[in-house]
């Protein structure tokens, strides 16, 4: 795994301030190959991670799954790596010899890049965020009209619904962020900004996502869909929509 940056939306996804920078890295790991790609990264590499953490080198790691496929050979785990600031970013810090020598093992023995490539990553930025723990996320991928747009629409309109509704617990959500993409941009990225939706069960999470009734919605969601500019803004919807699983996070909560 050496040469590959320490995992990768979490998730994803959960930072503490602002600025902060995220590192996403979306595998393709076999079928016939899971338990052995998730014991060796969680049971060797994520000790890497974690003493890099206690020294301040990065401020979190986390290893998401994801569930169900969206299609052959699409990535179906995801590494996430937090950073305090682009800045504060030295790899041969963070693959230093003494953190390497925390896995007990030589790393060609646990290495997973041969049998679990890497399909693409992307480094991000952390936009706004709101609530607490989660286990489960929905992450909606983007490519609006305008990302200043998005982005602020979403921390003056959305943000406050999302934080009233994790208060009084009406629909289950534990957790709301966002994430604008640094790199890769342009018109080939799959992405441009990110939200997620936290939970900590999958079938909170699925009944959040499934399809309800107008009678369903709320007089505060009303309020906000008839306020709301994403008609203009996300003409075409969410580039996908995906479910994630936790598998591990550093530092554990």
């Amino acid at each position: 795994m050496k040469k590959v940056i320490l995992g990768a939306l979490g998730l994803m996804f959960c930072l503490s301030s602002f600025g902060q920078v995220s590192y996403l890295q979306f595998r393709v790991v076999p079928n016939d190959r899971e338990g052995e790609f998730v014991q060796k990264e969680t049971m060797y590499w994520a000790k890497v991670a974690e003493a890099a953490i206690k020294k301040g080198q990065m401020t979190g790691w986390s290893l998401w799954r994801k569930v169900g496929v969206t299609e052959v050979g699409a990535p179906n785990y995801v590494f996430v790596n937090n950073y305090e600031s682009f800045d504060k970013i030295n790899m041969s810090n963070i693959w230093s010899e003494e953190n390497l020598k925390t896995m007990g093992v030589s790393g060609d023995m646990v290495e997973t890049n041969s049998f679990a490539p890497v399909a693409f990553d992307y480094w991000c930025q952390m936009e706004d965020s709101a609530g607490g723990d989660y286990k489960f996320a929905i992450v909606n991928y983007a490519k609006p009209t305008s990302i200043d747009g998005f982005i602020q629409e979403n921390k003056t309109l959305w943000k406050p619904l999302h934080e009233k509704n994790m208060q009084a617990g009406s629909n289950k959500m534990t957790s709301w962020g966002m994430l604008s993409v640094v790199s890769p941009q342009g018109n080939q990225a799959r992405f441009s900004v990110l939200t997620w939706d936290g939970f900590n069960s999958m079938a909170d999470a699925m009944n959040y996502a499934r399809n309800t009734s107008n009678g369903e919605v709320n007089a505060d969601w009303q309020k906000v869909l008839s306020e709301t500019k994403m008609g203009e803004i996300l003409p075409n919807g969410f580039e996908y929509s995906i479910l994630y699983e936790l598998v591990m996070r550093l530092p554990a909560k």
